[in-house]
């Protein structure tokens, strides 16, 4: 036999569902019909068919008795494709595949033994795939049921993904690149398959030449199976129907969602606009609570270190006053010890004056004296005062340490309050800026809207002199009825005049006549008043007319002024739309700007916030400062009552000594006056006695000369002795009393210096106090204002937390709608596409089954002449027998 090419042409079973088997991979490109071109006579050695009577040699033959025209196998191919069979139509052809088996196996073996024999075809047979779908049993109006469908359908954006629709899986091109299968020697002959039995995917389709004999028999049993097919194809194509109406109510539904979609993102477009419009006016009025809030933290700052500064200047003062009322009392103890000094120095002056005479003897002993005991006294006092100094020193190196730190506090602080000062100033500027282009964007609103009043008004002021010149046209056009009527009363009175002079003429002796005339003439009578009144009412509406002319003309240049002035409105309204779009212009470039200066108002507050961590550092640093000043004051406090309560003390000691050397020295002066009395006494006791001795010594002279002479020598040594120690004593108690002096003096200069320090101290320490109330009012400032901006920050925070909990809500909303509607928007275009490749398939199809018709005609009974109207023959049909 001839070896070919195998040709699968296994048509899908008519009961089987369209779903393709688990066994093929879906990656796999084209669907399940393959072609072999051998079958198609590209590679026959014969034009004819055994029709023609004459038997040639086998060739690869197919036969088509199984496919029922090109209609019927494209209506077939297209019901197989997209209809769904119910569950029990599918059950039923399962059995009827089972049942089947056997009768497959039997004709298997058969055609076996008729290969052997050469002349009896071969019955293909195919296995049933097990893989079906479930068709879809309910209406799918439900709304649940139709969302989770959609939900279900796979993604069309991915490359390379297949698009499906409710009815099918997705699947891959029906149409495949031929390929031949590996060749087997066998012979084909044209042999009819039939469509119910089950056949193996894997097995191929094997053509063996028969006889025309068993050609026919085969024909009859398949025109059998083809009535029955068709019963089969009606029943399917009304249930293919109702599917597609369930798809064309499904595609309605879900264009109608589309609809309310699009209608509700339209919505969201408004309600994300008008968000954003609220937002703006939410960020204004933040901007505007932010500004009132910090004037109000300003005033309060202000309030505040106002009442600062009263209460420090109300402790200053009593602190002041306190410090006065121990100043004078020192000064009054002051002067009450230089008042007890002084009556002192006069004192000792009176008795250096009595004793003056005492003094002349032994002046240069004296001066030697006291000038030894002034340089002792000196000595000591210089002691003193170095240990003094020393302390002052001490203090003053304490106090001038502390200065130095405090002045230090101040130039940080005053640096950290220059740099919030800066950065409020930078804010306030900012705000300056815009409230200026609010303003000004407000002027040029107001001035539009001042113009648009102006066009009003000149618009109203043009339709009244239009109005007043149509009155005046009325009437004009009165005017001239008028006239027109006065001329036929002139006319009428001229020809009754006319008809009086004739009468007169005709009968003149008539009394009729005459009442004629009479009568005319009450008529001319009341014609002439008639006249009258006309001619008064004509020069009325003369001057009438006149006046509306003059009226005209003003009216007329009024309406050329007013047209002047609003083509000059014009030219204003066309700049202030021009000045209005600048405007609009520079209101953008100033929100620009507003949102470029609230980020760097941002970038400021962190920095402030920075500043003030930092200035809460140096607020630490400050209290610790302050603490050591505290201490050191405490301790300079102490130093100040321990210095002034030993000045009291030497005060007090000074005071005691000085009464004591006043006592003294009165007691000493009364017993040297008592002494010197006594002495005076003495003396002339001793002069008279003196005298009387002289007396007595001449008379006795020569009797007693030796005698008299020892006895007096005697009592002048002893009284010149006496005399001699109670000088030495007078001199003792003088230096004494001069060496006391001179220590009180010097003590006195001491408590001077000691007086002139203490109130240096004093000055420095009220400097100091002031300092440090300074340091404390600038920290209590410090203090409010880092509470202000915290509490500042937490509301900031907690409105920014809000608008964002609320911006976050409304966008999750919008994107969860947004993505229904993609998600819809993308089954549309799933199910468009769809549409699309199956309308592709189903013609691809079409034009496979047409070429592969008119091939198997053409090899089956031969190439028509469809040039002359001739159809193609096939082997069943249109075929002459």
């Amino acid at each position: 036999m001839v070896r070919t090419h195998s040709s699968h042409t296994a048509s899908p079973a008519r009961f089987r569902s369209p779903q393709h088997s688990p066994a093929h991979n879906l990656s796999q490109d084209g669907s399940q019909y393959e072609m072999d071109l051998d079958a198609l006579g590209l590679n026959s050695t014969f034009e004819t068919t055994e029709l023609d009577g004459g038997h040639e040699p086998p060739v690869d033959r197919v036969d088509t008795s199984d496919i029922e025209g090109p209609e019927d196998f494209t209506m077939n191919m297209t019901y197989w494709m997209t209809t769904d069979l119910p569950l029990a139509q599918i059950k039923s052809r399962k059995e009827v595949a089972r049942r089947s088996g056997p009768r497959m196996d039997a004709m298997q073996e058969k055609d076996v033994m008729e290969d052997a024999d050469g002349r009896r075809p071969a019955i293909i047979t195919t296995d049933e795939r097990d893989h079906h779908r479930v068709p879809s049993e309910g209406s799918m109006a439900n709304d649940e049921k139709v969302r989770s469908f959609l939900s279900a359908l796979p993604n069309t954006d991915m490359e390379g993904a297949l698009t499906g629709t409710p009815l099918h899986a997705p699947r891959h091109s029906f149409l495949q690149v031929p390929q031949s299968s590996p060749p087997k020697a066998r012979s084909l002959q044209a042999t009819v398959e039939d469509c119910d039995t089950p056949r193996k995917p894997t097995q191929e389709t094997v053509i063996r030449h028969t006889s025309a004999i068993s050609e026919k028999r085969e024909q009859d049993a398949v025109r059998c199976q083809i009535a029955e097919l068709q019963s089969q194809l009606l029943h399917q194509e009304q249930a293919s129907r109702t599917r597609i109406t369930e798809l064309e109510t499904i595609l309605s539904y879900t264009r109608t969602e589309l609809e309310g979609a699009r209608t509700d993102n339209y919505h969201h477009k408004d309600a994300l606009a008008s968000l954003k419009r609220t937002s703006r006016e939410s960020a204004t009025e933040q901007q505007a609570a932010h500004a009132l809030t910090d004037f109000q933290k300003q005033s309060r700052e202000d309030a505040f270190v106002a009442d600062l500064r009263l209460q420090t200047q109300a402790k200053l003062n009593t602190q002041k006053e306190d410090f006065d009322r121990e100043l004078a009392k020192l000064c009054s103890v002051k002067h009450l010890t230089e008042q007890k000094l002084f009556a002192n120095e006069q004192m000792m002056r009176d008795m250096q004056k009595e004793l003056a005479q005492l003094k002349l003897s032994n002046n240069a002993q004296i001066e030697d004296v006291p000038e030894s005991s002034c340089r002792t006294c000196g000595g000591l006092g210089f002691e003193e005062k170095a240990t003094t100094n020393k302390k002052e020193l001490q203090t003053l190196e304490q106090l001038s340490a502390v200065q130095a730190r405090a002045e230090q506090l101040q130039c940080d602080f005053e640096g950290a309050l220059a740099e919030a000062r800066a950065a409020r100033e930078e804010a306030q500027q900012e705000t300056a800026r815009r409230i200026a282009a609010e303003e000004s964007s407000k002027a040029l609103m107001g001035r539009v809207i001042s113009l648009e009043h102006n066009l009003q008004a000149a618009r109203f002021e043009i339709e009244c002199a239009q109005a007043d010149v149509a009155a005046k046209q009325q009437l004009f056009n009165v005017n001239i009825d008028l006239n027109a009527r006065l001329r036929a009363l002139h006319s009428h009175i001229e020809t009754s005049r006319m008809t009086q002079a004739t009468g007169h003429q005709e009968i003149s002796n008539n009394e009729n006549l005459e009442q004629r005339i009479i009568s005319s003439e009450s008529q001319l009578n009341a014609l002439r008043a008639d006249m009258a009144k006309k001619e008064q009412q004509i020069a009325s509406y003369v001057e009438a007319q006149e006046q509306a002319d003059r009226q005209n003309n003003i009216s007329k240049g009024r309406i050329e002024g007013l047209e002047a002035n609003y083509a000059v409105l014009r030219q204003q309204l066309a700049e202030c739309h021009r000045e209005s779009a600048r405007a609009r212009t520079e209101v953008e470039r100033y929100q620009h700007e507003l949102e470029i200066a609230e980020d760097s108002l941002r970038e400021a507050q962190a920095d402030a916030n920075r500043r003030v961590a930092d200035a809460e550092k140096r607020l630490g640093n400050v209290k610790e400062a302050k603490l050591d000043v505290e201490t050191k004051y405490k301790s300079l406090q102490a130093q100040h009552d321990d210095l002034i309560e030993g000045h009291e003390a030497m005060v007090k000691d000074l005071r005691e000594r000085t009464e004591d050397a006043v006592r003294k020295a009165g007691v000493v002066l009364e017993q040297e006056r008592s002494d010197k009395r006594r002495l005076l006494k003495d003396l002339k006791n001793v002069r008279e006695e003196m005298n009387q001795l002289r007396t007595d010594g001449a008379q006795r002279l020569a009797e007693e000369d030796s005698s008299s002479e020892d006895n007096d020598k005697s009592s002048h040594s002893s009284r010149t002795q006496a005399t001699e120690t109670e000088v030495q004593d007078l001199r003792q108690i003088i230096r004494r009393q001069i060496v006391d002096v001179k220590t009180m003096k010097s003590e006195m200069a001491a408590l001077k210096k000691e007086n002139k320090k203490l109130k240096q101290n004093m000055d420095m320490s009220l400097e100091q106090q002031a300092t440090i109330t300074e340091l404390h009012a600038q920290i209590g400032t410090l203090q409010s204002r880092n509470s202000l901006l915290e509490l500042r920050i937490t509301e900031q925070r907690a409105d920014f937390e809000a608008i964002n909990k609320a911006m976050d809500e409304k966008l999750a909303v919008v994107v969860s709608k947004v993505m229904k509607e993609r998600a819809r928007l993308v089954v549309g275009k799933r199910d468009g596409q769809w549409v699309e490749r199956v309308g592709k398939v189903h013609d691809e199809k079409e034009l496979l089954g047409k070429v592969l018709l008119r091939q198997w005609g053409r090899e089956e009974v031969g190439i028509a002449d469809e040039s002359h109207g001739e159809k193609q023959g096939y082997a069943y049909k249109y075929i002459q027998r």
